[in-house]
């Protein structure tokens, strides 16, 4: 937790666009859909991010994203109202602690989405071209529910890289107490 005023407000203001960005991903990723054609029966078959581990790892991820800014937001906002921190010296590791948990849990998800999705697009392009469907519906719509899916990973990636910066704010606390 951020000692001056003006780091508290910085500290809050992170915690929103965290909230924000895990709330935008979350969002996407559950809406995102994909109908194609079954090769063994014809008939269509609809997947979603229920169907691929990742992707509910995305998911889940992005909901504790949301739940953790729920509560660490009126914490920040308390701090910058009453005008000292909330966080006591001998609580603070723990605080930054549970904050690079959180961060490293979202890096974590960012690493399985972009994974999954850059060898999926790979191999999907590759058969498609080889198979000369890549015109075809079915083949650009799984196309766009994999660039959805990027989408989503990228809005946890910058969701990441708000926490590390909250991490950094907190060790600076830390460090000139």
């Amino acid at each position: 937790m951020a000692s001056s005023k003006p780091l508290r407000i910085s500290a809050l203001g992170l915690r929103v666009f965290v909230f924000l960005f895990c709330l935008a991903s979350l969002s996407i990723i559950a809406t995102d859909t994909v109908e194609f054609p079954d090769p063994q029966t014809g008939e269509l078959t609809k997947a979603t991010f229920k169907d691929v581990i990742s992707y509910r790892y995305l998911f889940s991820v992005a909901m504790l994203g949301i739940a953790y800014s729920l509560m660490q937001i009126p914490l920040a906002a308390l701090s910058i109202i009453k005008g000292n921190s909330l966080v006591t010296k001998t609580i603070l590791p723990w605080y930054i602690f549970t904050d690079v948990v959180a961060g490293l849990l979202v890096a974590t998800a960012v690493g399985a989405g972009f994974g999954l999705t850059v060898d999926l697009k790979r191999r999907a392009d590759k058969e498609f071209r080889a198979a000369g469907v890549q015109d075809l519906e079915f083949a650009k719509n799984i196309d766009k529910a994999l660039n959805l899916a990027h989408l989503s990973t990228g809005f946890l990636l910058v969701a990441t890289v708000c926490m590390a910066v909250i991490v950094l704010l907190s060790a600076l606390v830390l460090a000139r107490k």
